[in-house]
């Protein structure tokens, strides 16, 4: 017999501000990022009214070809994606690969409106995927987890770099 939990007291939930107003955001595949030795699928997750531009997209993926080629981001003959997430007053860059044939690692960059790209330091307790970013994590799980299944072989790992999602989020 399954027991139900008792549910946690209130104050748990503190971490939800009274005043917040949650909303959906648009997630969209793009043109992936490649550099020697690697390849990234991107992503961009934005609220509607406002996207991306081309220029935006164009001065993410050659800022972080620069820390590639600098070897700041530790990207050798890998795969993996790339989100890219517009907030209220700051750009995120989940930079994610694959390692180690199953585990997914990652670096992130943030950028507030009209300043520099900066790596998050991390702390014994950094932030991660917010529920808007999760669902671009969760389908790429489900593609590597199709790959790692697979024959491996030319057909596979191009239908591994199709593979992507898109959508309404959060």
């Amino acid at each position: 017999m399954t027991r139900s939990p008792a549910a946690p007291p209130a104050d748990l939930f503190t971490q939800v501000a009274a005043d917040y107003a949650h909303a959906e955001k648009t997630l969209r595949p793009e043109a992936p990022l490649i550099a020697p030795g690697v390849y990234q699928k991107w992503y961009l997750v934005h609220p509607p009214e406002r996207p991306f531009t081309p220029a935006d997209i164009a001065e993410a993926q050659d800022f972080l070809r620069v820390e590639i080629d600098a070897g700041r981001l530790a990207l050798r003959n890998e795969i993996g994606f790339t989100v890219q997430h517009r907030c209220a007053s700051v750009d995120i860059f989940y930079v994610c690969s694959w390692r180690d044939n199953n585990e997914l690692w990652e670096t992130i960059y943030y950028r507030p409106t009209g300043g520099d790209f900066t790596v998050v330091p991390r702390q014994s307790k950094t932030a991660t995927y917010c529920v808007w970013v999760i669902p671009a994590v969760t389908h790429e799980q489900g593609a590597w987890l199709t790959y790692l299944r697979s024959r491996r072989d030319e057909a596979a790992r191009l239908a591994y770099c199709k593979d992507q999602t898109g959508g309404r989020v959060g």
